[in-house]
């Protein structure tokens, strides 16, 4: 275990608290995952990558860590599409877990601890709405529905800020006159013709939306759970309905000592709808930029800001990753050098770097412990690859012994403290930079504009090194803004001039 405590920000209490789990060194932990009726799109996959991202934090810290994430298999939409395609609902939901499971190894999330089906758990919701009406927290109507009656629960408001007066029949609160307070919520809905439907103690029907995450989270961690992830939109009602039914059903609280919610997403600064037509499936940006690009793009924002999905966003995330891996590739290369000269200059030079990287370390999981602060972390991260090139670039630093340790140690910062977390940083170089550099003429030629080939931009070079040559810096600076304008960028070092396409 790291000797650093972690600070998140609680929903439950808006303020950024110290995170103590029920048992020291554990981590019960739940995601709400998609509900799986279409292909999941880029808010879906930002709501995993957070989960993912607070899943690597607890483990890089040495938490032993129970991770669960749902699928909610039981839905309106998902009858809905399934009996708009003639199928059995299972035929659905099988073909988009499938996809999403797809995405998620696109991603390269790590595997939860379990993976859960509403419709594996039907004995334990039946069995939490039988505890909720023996407690005196719900009604059955005589049609057979069940209610959950907020009233009975004083607590009811305290995740959101809302107050019962301020309640009223929503876009997500069924409008039913057998209810006694608009606000209360289904436990368990009466069998409809032409729909699925299993047996309870009430009838045929099925479960409301609400108890089945409450359901499935107590089978597999108990009463009482360290923390409990979502999306935003998910906090009102879910989240306020999930704890008033946990806890009344078990009588045990808090039901979660941490709630935790990433903000939503939007496209080139609209919000996401069908209505706009602008909805983008992950599968169609991660088969075609790769889960580095996708986690980069996504996990250097702060999961509680607002995260605007643009092509300038995605063109910053090719553009650090490409920072990060010329870096790294200079680094390997140090790796397989054979021969290195002593040089009393450069290994002062590299001595200081050696500091340099225990403090970026340190530094790094500080920003983890401050409420998982990403993109802290990976400033940090080029703080030193700057460093890192200002040595290397300097006389004969690379050709001295010293150069292969700091190589080694400074992979080591790369891939242990930014790659095991963010999840960036891990690939060899060569074939990482091969594919960045393939997504930025693809983005080129989509924009119209020309792409050079590789023996055109090293012509171009070649003319720029003989005006250098004569002295003839017009015609150098002409050239380079050429190269720049066709998406070209070089940097000149005393070893010479480099290019990578951006």
């Amino acid at each position: 275990m790291l000797e650093k405590k972690i600070y998140l920000t609680n929903t439950r209490t808006h303020k950024k608290e110290e995170f103590r789990t029920l048992t020291p060194g554990e981590v019960k932990m739940y995601s709400c995952g998609p509900t799986v009726y279409g292909e999941i799109h880029i808010g879906n996959l930002r709501a995993g990558l957070t989960a993912d991202l607070f899943y690597r934090l607890f483990k890089r810290f040495g938490y032993k860590v129970t991770y669960i994430r749902n699928y909610t298999d039981i839905d309106d939409k998902i009858i809905k599409r399934a009996n708009e395609e003639g199928v059995e609902m299972g035929v659905i939901t099988r073909k988009y877990i499938e996809a999403a499971e797809k995405n998620y190894a696109l991603a390269k999330m790590e595997e939860p601890t379990r993976k859960t089906l509403v419709t594996d758990h039907l004995p334990e919701i039946i069995s939490m709405i039988e505890s909720i009406l023996k407690n005196d927290k719900g009604y059955v109507t005589a049609e057979g529905d069940v209610y959950f009656s907020i009233e009975s629960f004083p607590q009811y408001g305290a995740l959101s800020g809302k107050t019962l007066e301020d309640l009223k029949a929503g876009a997500r609160v069924e409008v039913n006159e057998t209810k006694r307070n608009p606000g209360d919520f289904a436990l368990w809905k009466r069998a409809k013709p032409g729909e699925p439907s299993w047996g309870s103690p009430w009838g045929a029907g099925r479960p409301g939306w609400h108890i089945e995450c409450s359901a499935m989270a107590c089978k597999w961690l108990g009463p009482r759970m360290d923390l409990h992830h979502g999306g935003e939109d998910l906090v009102f009602p879910h989240h306020e309905n999930e704890i008033a039914q946990s806890e009344a059903a078990t009588g045990i609280a808090p039901y979660v000592g941490t709630w935790v919610h990433n903000a939503f997403l939007t496209f080139s600064s609209e919000k996401m709808s069908k209505s706009l037509g602008n909805i983008v499936n992950a599968i169609d940006f991660l088969s075609q930029y790769g889960g580095e690009v996708a986690r980069m793009a996504f996990l250097s924002v702060h999961y509680r800001s607002p995260f605007d999905f643009s092509p300038e966003t995605v063109d910053s995330a090719i553009t650090n990753l490409e920072r990060m891996y010329e870096a790294k590739l200079a680094a390997e290369k140090l790796l397989d050098q054979k021969i290195a000269h002593a040089d009393p200059v450069a290994e002062s030079l590299w001595g200081g770097f050696f500091i340099d990287c225990d403090r970026t370390k340190n530094s790094i999981l500080d920003h983890y412990a401050n409420d998982l602060n990403t993109s802290g972390a990976l400033s940090e991260l080029f703080a030193l690859i700057r460093e890192w090139n200002r040595i290397f670039a300097t006389g004969n630093a690379k050709n001295t012994p010293a150069a292969i340790l700091a190589a080694r140690e400074f992979i080591k910062v790369l891939e242990d403290e930014i790659g095991s977390v963010i999840g960036v940083g891990r690939m060899r170089a060569e074939s990482m930079l091969s594919h960045l550099a393939s997504l930025r003429a693809l983005r080129s030629k989509n924009e119209g504009r020309e792409v050079l080939s590789d023996e055109e931009v090293e012509r171009q070079l070649a003319e720029r090194r003989t005006a250098r040559a004569g002295r003839d810096f017009k015609r150098s600076d002409e050239i380079r803004d050429y190269l720049l304008s066709k998406g070209v960028e070089i940097k000149d070092s005393p070893q010479g001039t480099t290019w990578t396409r951006k």
